[in-house]
């Protein structure tokens, strides 16, 4: 019988280091929306609302503010089929897409190529403070 305690305090003890030693990071990005890294390739952002969209893995830079997030992706092929589309990549996986976000308006722009996606920035007013920045 003490053997069998020693045992199962042994595996509550190493469930719970594992449970502490995860990569998962999430940040709150405002308006419902959030950045996700599970850990390797599964880092995008995400919307609690249904119909708020999002920016598929891999998002390898963004930033936002009060009214927009932007970022930089590199495409995660094939796609997660948990998304809510599948989006179509005409430059092919190996090519760095852009993309914005109105969290106001839950409107998602992208995937675009840089001068897409700088067209965009200027159409929506968005302030050139807002840069992309290397993930936390």
């Amino acid at each position: 019988m003490k053997t069998i305690k020693v045992y199962l305090s042994c595996i509550i003890f190493i469930t719970l280091i594992l449970q502490n030693c995860s990569s998962d990071y999430t940040e709150n990005l405002g308006n419902d929306y959030f950045y996700r890294n599970e850990g390797g390739i599964i880092k995008d952002i995400l919307c609690k609302k249904a119909n708020g969209g999002e920016i598929p893995a891999t998002v390898i830079e963004y930033n936002y503010n009060n009214d927009f997030i932007i970022a930089k992706q590199k495409p995660k092929l094939p796609q997660d089929p948990l998304y809510d589309k599948t989006y179509k990549y005409n430059l092919g996986e190996n090519v760095l897409y852009y993309w914005l976000i109105d969290k106001e308006n839950q409107i998602v722009y992208g995937p675009l190529n840089i001068e897409e996606f700088n067209k965009v920035k200027v159409k929506l007013k968005v302030p050139n403070e807002l840069k992309l920045t290397e993930n936390k």
